[in-house]
């Protein structure tokens, strides 16, 4: 009896395991393919939301295999054209001689127009916490440190392509990104 009750549990957990490894194939077959392609472009629609204020912008960005990320920025129209080359531990922004400064989120951890680089950096090699087949399409949750804190980054796919990444601090929205014209390398 107690054979086969261990057998049952056995097979239980296995049966679990397994379903939740098919979960994360998805997931990991972009990031293959990512890898493979020595990374990707895309166009990023970005919302911040600093909580008394929320700030828009698009971004052209260029994602090398390396977690170097060129941004351009395309809008607002007033300062189109600025250019930044972001790297996963931090960034410059250029445009002759003139710096921005979109503020810092995350307890002044995240410079906005640096989370491209650091989505990018994720869908590469930042530890999957969960993935699932939703409505829509597939959503993957990654978690990113920054020093002691702690970032969850959730990506939206819809037939294996991003289209849509909320970042998320201490439980609270704090980035949306909406992507497009995305296209590996």
């Amino acid at each position: 009896m107690r054979r086969m009750m261990a057998i049952f549990l056995c097979l239980c957990c296995f049966v679990g395991c397994e379903s939740k490894d098919s979960g994360l194939e998805p997931a990991i077959e972009f990031r293959s393919a990512l890898v493979q392609a020595g990374g990707c472009s895309f166009t990023a629609a970005i919302t911040v939301d600093y909580g008394q204020r929320v700030q828009c912008f698009t971004l052209d960005c260029q994602a090398d295999g390396e977690g170097t990320t060129k941004i351009t920025l395309l809008q607002p129209e007033t300062i189109a054209g600025v250019t930044a080359t972001v790297t996963d531990g931090g960034g410059q922004i250029t445009y002759d001689g003139m710096a921005l400064d979109f503020g810092l989120l995350a307890d002044d951890s995240l410079i906005p127009a640096a989370a491209p680089c650091m989505l990018a950096t994720c869908w590469m090699k930042e530890y999957i916490s969960d993935a699932g087949e939703m409505e829509t399409g597939y959503q993957v949750r990654y978690r990113k440190k920054i020093g002691e804190k702690e970032l969850l980054l959730d990506t939206f796919f819809e037939n294996g392509i991003p289209f849509l990444a909320e970042v998320c601090y201490n439980d609270s929205g704090i980035l949306k990104i909406e992507i497009s014209d995305f296209a590996y390398h």
